[in-house]
């Protein structure tokens, strides 16, 4: 009895801390019909309050959907110092992304990076990062990774 009481008072609280319709309304999505294994699609995240920043969609492989985000200043990526969203990155990469073949598709086991020919060289390490987004270094932030949803062909960011 004390039980189903307790689950009478409390459920109308766990049911409110789902998002309301209108925040996801609202999430950025991104159409994901044509992404076949081994694909990726690096696009601007579609809200404003969350500042510049562009999500990166990974389908590896083996079917695996990472989504990560980065922030942006003037359209390049922000490279962290040690964590990711410090503004005063020094350094901001033109082509940020995941390693990629000739076709376009992605290397396997490959790695995201900054693929710019004058990114500093000392950084070539701690600027890697696998496609979960885990950093390869314990000093170095992982990857922004936002939970996702997908619902058709259309892959909503949870925030």
């Amino acid at each position: 009895m004390l039980l189903t009481g307790l689950v009478l008072i409390f459920s109308p609280f766990v049911f409110s801390l789902e998002p309301s319709a209108k925040t996801k309304a609202e999430r950025s999505q991104h159409n994901i019909a044509d992404l076949a294994s081994g694909d990726f699609l690096i696009e601007p995240f579609e809200r404003d309050d969350r500042g510049e920043s562009v999500v990166i969609i990974i389908k590896d492989w083996d079917s695996t959907i990472y989504t990560h985000m980065a922030p942006t200043v003037n359209g390049n990526v922000a490279m962290p110092d040690d964590r990711w969203w410090w503004l005063n990155s020094r350094y901001h990469c033109s082509s940020f992304g995941p390693e990629s073949l000739a076709n376009g598709k992605i290397k396997q086991s490959g790695f995201i990076k900054c693929h710019d020919a004058n990114a500093p060289q000392w950084r070539e390490d701690s600027w890697t990062w696998p496609y979960n987004g885990q950093s390869k270094v314990s000093w170095m932030g992982n990857m922004f990774s936002p939970a996702h949803e997908i619902k058709g062909s259309h892959l909503y960011i949870n925030l």
